[in-house]
């Protein structure tokens, strides 16, 4: 729209409308205009996120397995736990491991500790 154009426009209005209304007139579009950008401001968002959902679930899936499998060791990285005979941590051993009774846990009057093959 050229400059005439618009003038020609606010001439229009100004002759129906009246200078009582105008004021009125002007506010009423302008609240309708950003009302529109703003449904459609959400909606291009609501439209981009689902395009960029699938693009982000692979993205990390391929992130979490790249970096569970490693990447190529450097000659100057550090050495891990099972080439440093020096590493502070011991492992577990089944020696290690306490057997607990299965039935410590319940209260005693549920608990019955009869020998095999008492009769009752």
């Amino acid at each position: 729209m050229g400059l005439s154009e618009i003038l020609l426009i606010l001439v229009v209005v100004l002759i129906l409308f009246g200078p009582e209304d105008l004021p009125v007139i002007a506010r009423s579009i302008g609240k309708l205009i950003f009302e529109i950008r703003k449904a459609t401001n959400e909606l291009t968002k609501e439209f981009q996120n689902t395009i960029d959902t699938p693009t982000n679930i692979m993205n990390k899936a391929f992130e979490q397995t790249t970096s569970s499998r490693g990447v190529e060791k450097d000659k100057d990285a550090p050495k891990s736990e099972a080439e440093d005979p020096e590493a502070d941590d011991d492992l577990l051993t089944y020696e290690d491991e306490v057997k607990k009774d299965p039935l410590a846990e319940l209260p005693l009057d549920m608990v019955s500790y009869e020998e095999k093959g008492a009769s009752r």
